[in-house]
């Protein structure tokens, strides 16, 4: 019998016979074991300290680099790479997990050793922002952390068959939100990945149909990507987005009824949505705002009323 695993290797997406232990991965030419391509977790075997602690360094030192490592992780998140993007990382952190593993089976008392673990991991993450001089590529660096913990890390966590996934989940995302004043939360790989169906900016969609620049057009992905990871990471700005989702449907709708909605549409881009991306650039996040924000009101004062 055939299950689609992972390569750990090259990371390709391959069919593996269930009934052996290695195959050869038919894209990188690699000998693979089975499991491995399976995402199935070997078999915890009690350890002696010395053992443990190496682990449990391992642990540390691979927390480190998922901060050092951290760069641009919004730039693949579209719908047709994330796949292939998530089962990259996830294959990538396999040693993390299976350190994370063995110190969460081999400890008396593991919640505290997963709570030191999370906590260096988010002290290294403020050592890396104190190095950054200005504030706006500071700030940037801050959402970069947050989109790879929320879309990448996290989800790879609860993907991986093990009983440390959703303490560990739990405690760092708690941790995260205390010491950053952030509102992470806890999603599984499929969780976003049906996020791509659903939610749809819909007035910047518009816009961008309405001029003929497509559903993947660069400027609305980065004003996406600025909704998941700014707006909704408090409450006030997840209370905008709802709002938003609320009438904006209605407003598009109306707006296509308008023999003119090209030009009302070119009119928004000029007028709102080209400042609005030149602000996420600079990392203005709350001018961004406001300015979106301001376009909202706008049309819902034509539109809605």
């Amino acid at each position: 019998m055939f299950r689609e695993g992972t390569c750990p290797k090259c990371h390709q997406v391959i069919q593996v016979p269930d009934d052996r232990e290695k195959v050869i991965c038919m894209y990188c030419g690699e000998e693979i074991r089975v499991d491995e391509a399976l995402g199935v977790k070997e078999e915890v075997k009690e350890i002696d300290r010395e053992a443990y602690q190496e682990y449990f360094d391992k642990a540390r030192n691979e927390l480190e680099q998922v901060i050092r490592t951290c760069y641009n992780p919004m730039e693949n998140f579209k719908k047709n790479l994330y796949e292939s993007e998530f089962e990259a990382y996830y294959a990538g952190r396999r040693e993390l997990f299976e350190a994370l593993d063995q110190v969460y089976q081999n400890d008396e008392h593991p919640e505290e050793s997963l709570q030191k673990l999370a906590e260096h991991m988010i002290r290294t993450a403020q050592d890396e922002l104190q190095e950054i001089r200005f504030k706006g590529r500071r700030t940037q660096r801050q959402l970069d952390y947050n989109f790879l913990i929320s879309v990448y890390l996290v989800p790879s966590m609860m993907k991986y068959p093990a009983e440390f996934s959703e303490p560990f989940a739990d405690c760092l995302i708690k941790q995260w939100n205390r010491t950053f004043q952030t509102s992470l939360g806890k999603a599984t790989y499929d969780d976003i990945n049906k996020g791509f169906r659903r939610k749809l900016c819909y007035i910047t969609t518009a816009v961008c149909e309405g001029l003929d620049k497509g559903t993947d057009c660069a400027e609305l992905r980065l004003l996406k990507a600025y909704r998941d990871q700014y707006m909704e990471a408090t409450p006030e700005g997840r209370a905008m987005v709802d709002e938003y989702y609320d009438i904006a449907p209605t407003i598009v709708k109306r707006i296509e009824k308008e023999a003119d909605s090209r030009k009302i549409y070119q009119g928004l881009y000029e007028d709102y949505l080209v400042p609005c991306i030149h602000m996420i650039q600079d990392g203005q996040y709350e001018a961004c705002r406001d300015t979106y924000e301001e376009m909202v009101l706008e049309l819902k004062n034509r539109y809605m009323n």
